[in-house]
């Protein structure tokens, strides 16, 4: 626990080549994004490319506060770096689990909506998880550096 409150930024730079060599793993595949009359097509490779430089852009301003001598919030650090954590190990034991290579957002509600479901509430999560990290950027600024 000490290392994700006092040295967040070594979780996030050792997750990026985790990341990076599960993308490349992918291969061609991609993600089909079907809304209604409108089709999205993306390869997931470039998705682990974006999450892995939002995971270094983390770890570098992490490491500027910490090395600016800032004091960031425990609470709000831990949250943050267990909420995204956990929701993109979910993400990626629910998607290969059961088969979803397609996403079809219509009025039919089956199984498989179901699980898309699922995947966008975990999706939000993360991204409110995101807020925490905002937060806690702009408090650690304003707070007093830590008596030494």
């Amino acid at each position: 626990m000490k290392l994700i409150t006092h040295k967040p930024y070594i979780i996030f730079w050792v997750l990026i080549p985790i990341m990076l060599i599960y993308g490349f793993s992918l291969g061609d595949s991609t993600l089909d994004i079907n809304i209604y009359d409108t089709y999205f097509v993306t390869p997931k490779l470039q998705l682990w490319y974006a999450l892995s430089h939002l995971f270094a852009i983390y770890g570098i301003l992490y490491w500027i506060i910490i090395n600016f001598n800032r004091k960031t919030n425990n609470f709000l650090t831990s949250t943050h770096l267990i909420i995204t954590i956990t929701g993109l190990i979910l993400l990626l034991i629910i998607s290969p689990i059961f088969g979803i290579e397609s996403v079809s957002l219509s009025k039919n509600y089956d199984r498989g909506n179901i699980i898309i479901i699922a995947e966008f509430v975990i999706t939000f999560i993360i991204l409110l998880a995101q807020i925490l990290f905002v937060v806690n950027l702009v408090l650690s600024l304003f707070r007093k550096a830590p008596a030494k």
